[in-house]
């Protein structure tokens, strides 16, 4: 695990890697998938979950998930984001979404992960 954390993210929706792909408008085999194969892979697949580590680790440890996250990470998060049903730790950005470089894409993946938040409930 790197020692930075580059975004937490809130989310309620169940990540599907193929769906994420086709809410972003990009098709198999293509440079798109590549490019946002491994923005995927790295919110989803190589982050820590942390309210799964939370209950399956430290629930004993610390009094609720809030607490957990301002004693072990430093981070404070709203009402709204705690109640999501994941809350990933994002450790590297690929540089696609990368908030270091210019014409980024990041506004846009969780733009694309709201909505298909929305679309599941």
């Amino acid at each position: 695990m790197r020692d930075e954390i580059k975004l937490i993210l809130p989310t309620s929706w169940e990540p599907n890697r193929e769906e994420f792909l086709a809410a972003l408008g990009v098709y198999r085999g293509g440079l798109g998938e590549q490019l946002f194969g491994t923005v995927y892979e790295a919110l989803f697949t190589t982050s820590i979950e942390l309210k799964g580590e939370f209950k399956k680790y430290y629930s004993v440890e610390y009094a609720n998930l809030a607490e957990y996250l301002k004693i072990r990470y430093g981070k404070a998060l709203s009402e709204d984001d705690l109640e999501a049903d994941r809350v990933f730790m994002v450790t590297w950005l690929p540089q696609v979404i990368d908030d270091m470089y210019e014409n980024n894409k990041l506004d846009t993946v969780v733009e694309c992960i709201k909505k298909l938040e929305e679309a599941q409930k």
